[in-house]
């Protein structure tokens, strides 16, 4: 229900990104890229052998023959990693040139975007356990069917099995995993990683002898951007006869042998092997980065805010200023994280080109910055109104009382409390991937998506999220405790 409720909110945003942009969008922007003198690639590098990442590296199929388009084109190249059902998103409002994904034709996306000549041929695969008694495609239609979200195996199943119990998954690798500990009875992905999957399932899992159905992967371009479709399809000829595509794709079909399951091993695989370790690491300085700048914002907003809100004027303009920050909290606290994540990237930030990272950073900031509001005006109201009056008795200001007497103390009361927002932001950036920033949890899921083992990488990210968390428990727990000892001097 998560995965399915994400597809759903992505194709609101979409039709937003569409009605919004669409007109400014409609010119060919061949000019404007020849201009820049590159042309910019979104992919989703979770679908090994198409687009994985190798340590920092963005490679596969797919990102080879974007490389060779572009060397077609005597274009340089930018490739970009971002979720797979953000992709429409990131073409509509052009935060990419085009788009190449191990992406097949449908009626829905051709309404956003459009598609260039087929490149590659695919096939649907069935995967079942290793015992289990599904012989053909035909016996799965009541089924527990796993599927890669977004992609077409998603849509045929859907769409062809209505008794099925369908199972959404951000990579086909979390599918084969439940498939293989009992949770599915059978997994629909295209015939290449299926084969891969099958080889280091360790025995656990097998492929039907007949395909569910066939497909062509296609490039995707902004809607109505002929010119540039013409020249991505040009060159796709050429490659073609040249037999370049045909070179790219035996490049990566070959399929591992099976691996070994030692605990060590294992480590090894995931964090020593081709670096993979200062994945996380960069990933960890990342997380680090916004949270810090997310709660200095998210603590300027919400003191800004709960002093709007405890003030005690009257006049027309505060009143308004009020209206503005309840409204404020209520649709922040009231909205998932990851929802606003997407309207602020997506929809308001849209045509900026801010960096992603810097967009994450504001976004955490404005939903961290609700949270505090609240906080700090508990902090004030549990100051004895009777202080306030006293120092207005003592000839100063609001504003100065408020800032010398109240503010202090109410510091002091809600310093637990802001260390737990603190907290829970470190672990809500962990959304950020979902717009393709390189955070921890990203890093853990790349990794686990090249290796298709996910208990070292996840548990990895896990403990570091906890020593995190205990050490800054302790650091501020000591802060406390000295701030409350300068109290009985």
């Amino acid at each position: 229900m998560k995965k399915f409720c994400k597809s759903i909110i992505s194709g609101i945003l979409i039709a937003f990104a569409v009605i919004f942009t669409g007109a400014i969008h409609a010119e060919s922007s061949l000019d404007r890229i020849k201009e820049r003198g590159y042309i910019k690639v979104s992919t989703n590098a979770d679908f090994d052998p198409f687009e994985y990442k190798d340590g920092d590296k963005i490679i596969g199929i797919d990102v080879d023959i974007a490389r060779k388009l572009a060397e077609y084109m005597g274009l340089d190249i930018e490739i970009n990693d971002v979720s797979f059902d953000a992709i429409t998103l990131e073409l509509s409002n052009r935060k990419c040139d085009f788009a190449i994904a191990a992406m097949s034709y449908s009626d829905e996306k051709a309404q956003s975007v459009d598609f260039s000549d087929p490149y590659y041929n695919a096939k649907q695969s069935v995967i079942v356990s290793s015992g289990s008694d599904i012989k053909s495609s035909a016996d799965i239609g009541d089924k527990r069917i796993g599927v890669a979200l977004g992609f077409t195996g998603d849509m045929y199943c859907t769409e062809h099995f209505p008794n099925a119990d369908i199972h959404r998954y951000d990579t086909a690798s979390d599918a084969v995993l439940d498939l293989v500990s009992g949770r599915l009875d059978a997994v629909v992905v295209d015939d290449t990683p299926a084969k891969k999957l099958v080889n280091i399932s360790n025995g656990g899992a097998k492929l039907l002898d007949e395909y569910l159905f066939e497909e062509s992967y296609r490039i995707a371009v902004p809607k109505g951007d002929r010119e540039l479709l013409d020249k991505i399809n040009s060159a796709l000829a050429q490659m073609k006869a040249d037999e370049e595509i045909d070179k790219i794709v035996a490049k990566y079909v070959g399929v591992p042998e099976g691996e070994s399951v030692d605990l060590i091993a294992q480590i090894y695989k995931n964090l020593v092997t081709k670096d993979r370790y200062k994945m996380i690491f960069s990933g960890l300085a990342t997380t680090l980065e916004i949270t810090v700048v997310a709660l200095l914002i998210g603590v300027l907003i919400g003191f800004t805010l709960a002093l709007i809100k405890v003030s005690k004027s009257k006049n027309a303009l505060m009143k308004i200023m009020k209206f503005i920050a309840n409204f404020y909290i209520t649709v922040i606290r009231g909205t998932p994280v990851v929802v606003q994540l997407f309207v602020i990237y997506y929809l308001i930030f849209a045509s900026t080109g801010l960096p992603k990272l810097l967009v994450a950073m504001i976004a955490f900031g404005i939903n961290s910055g609700a949270y505090v509001a609240e906080i700090v005006r508990g902090g004030i109201l549990s100051v004895d109104g009777g202080q306030y009056e006293a120092g207005r008795s003592l000839g100063l200001s609001g504003k100065i009382t408020m800032m010398k007497i109240i503010l202090p103390q109410a510091v002091k009361n809600v310093i637990s409390a802001l260390t737990g927002e603190f907290i829970n932001l470190i672990k809500e950036t962990s959304v950020a991937g979902f717009i393709g920033v390189m955070d921890m949890s990203r890093a853990g899921n790349i990794i686990r998506s090249q290796t298709y083992e996910p208990v070292v990488p996840l548990m990895t990210v896990a403990l570091i999220y906890l020593m995190l968390v205990a050490i800054l428990t302790a650091v501020f727990s000591l802060f406390e405790r000295r701030m409350r000892s300068s109290d009985k001097r």
